[in-house]
């Protein structure tokens, strides 16, 4: 009788099983392969520390940024009173009573500048003269309130706590109101069941014409925020930088593993302008691909495109070409092929997290948006905001232009540098 053998294999050796303890060495071989796969991570150190790195990052990015989301936080509130009344100190002492704002008394324009300009101040309250003269009369009064479209999630908190302020002010005049009317009206026997029906009749009447609320945006743009105008434009800048990484970085690592840079390199051609080529060429592509993005933006979400076209077209040249130098950069700093795609994408994952591409930069903590100006995504979302949200024109958004154009340079420049040594690692 001949004996059936099987034959199986590891890195440990050779395995001969006899039919009856097949069973044991499938286990023994699966036993081998996971130690094999234990043992290719630990002598693989970076794949490793990328391993523990990636999460990290994005777990401290994202804990800081939205940080002042998830806990009370005070926000600069300017107040323009121009009444100067009793009614009206009696609202801005109310409003600072309030643990969110941080009351700052200012004129009418500077109050104005506060939040067109500062970071800190995410809307402004205007009471109107003759505020409380109009008030103790009963005759229907309104405050102004300023804003900045970008600074929507603030603005949701200042006007919370505009509005609980302004309804314990009409409370206040709708309950004496009531109470004189009532008084004169049930002088004689009182009916309890016809005073209720009577006084929620008026307290309506009333509460339809006492304090209103009119918000107005500091620029020329509507109030309203369109949440594709952040997420067009922040998640399009996260692809792009994907996309430069997998274009620029692993083309240019497969290309030197073919040898095209080595002959470049011997030719009338040079290897540093062959990679400018690519870069160029990635860039141009790039900026299509963003072009395409913000014209289906405009189909299907609605999402505006600003006062001037030039100026939007100048910022998407601008960030494609600081993309597509920043996907070179990372190939030539990056050890290995395998090294390039996780420490490139943890790199763009911090840099669209702080800059502002997942979320409104403004909810940031002031410290890290300053921090986040390091990054051309921070520079390519102001810009975007201020054409888009803002309606700015291209007098407001070239320094940020220009400053993605700088790190397209920089970027690039570092690039040629490290070329020669990564070409012969």
């Amino acid at each position: 009788m001949f004996l059936n053998l099987t034959f199986l294999s590891s890195i440990d050796g050779i395995y001969f099983a006899l039919p009856g303890r097949r069973c044991f060495s499938n286990v023994t071989a699966l036993i081998a392969l996971i130690e094999k796969d234990f043992k290719l991570l630990l002598r693989d150190r970076l794949a490793l520390l990328l391993l523990l790195l990636a999460p990290v990052v994005v777990i401290t990015v994202a804990g800081f940024s939205l940080s002042t989301l998830y806990r009370s936080s005070r926000h600069t509130f300017p107040v323009a009173d121009l009444d100067g009344g009793a009614v009206a100190r009696r609202l801005v002492e109310t409003l600072s009573e309030s643990d969110e704002l941080a009351v700052v008394e200012v004129g009418a324009e500077e109050a104005r500048r506060l939040v067109a300009d500062t970071p800190r101040a995410g809307a402004a309250l205007v009471i109107p003269e003759g505020f409380s003269d109009a008030f103790s009369a009963g005759e229907p009064v309104e405050l102004l309130l300023w804003s900045d479209p970008v600074k929507h999630l603030e603005g949701l908190k200042i006007r919370a706590a505009v509005e609980r302020a302004r309804g314990g002010l009409t409370a206040t005049q709708v309950a004496a109101r009531i109470a004189v009317v009532q008084v004169l009206t049930h002088a004689g026997e009182v009916d309890f069941e016809a005073l209720f029906e009577d006084s929620a009749e008026l307290a309506s009447r009333l509460l339809d014409k006492s304090v209103a609320l009119r918000e107005e945006s500091v620029f020329e743009g509507p109030t309203e925020f369109n949440t594709f105008d952040q997420n067009v434009p922040g998640f399009s800048i996260t692809f792009l930088l994907l996309g430069m990484l997998f274009g620029v970085g692993l083309g240019l690592l497969d290309e030197r593993e073919w040898g095209m840079l080595d002959r470049l390199a011997s030719s009338h051609v040079g290897s540093k302008t062959a990679i400018t080529g690519k870069v160029l060429s990635r860039f141009v592509i790039g900026s299509v691909q963003m072009a395409i993005l913000f014209a289906f933006g405009r189909v299907a979400f609605g999402i505006a495109l600003g006062p001037s076209i030039m100026a939007l077209a100048v910022v998407i040249l601008g960030v494609s070409f600081a993309s597509a130098a920043f996907g070179l950069l990372a190939a030539t700093v990056a050890p290995t092929r395998e090294a390039v795609l996780p420490m490139g994408t943890i790199v763009i994952v911090a840099m669209a997290a702080v800059g502002g591409c997942w979320w409104p930069i403004t909810i940031e903590p002031h410290w890290l948006q300053q921090i986040a100006h390091v990054f051309p995504t921070a520079w390519a979302m102001d810009a975007f905001n201020d054409l888009m949200l803002r309606r700015r024109g291209f007098a407001e958004v070239w320094p940020a232009a220009a400053a993605l154009i700088g790190f397209g340079c920089v970027y690039l420049i570092a690039s040629w540098r490290l070329y020669d040594r990564w070409r012969v690692s």
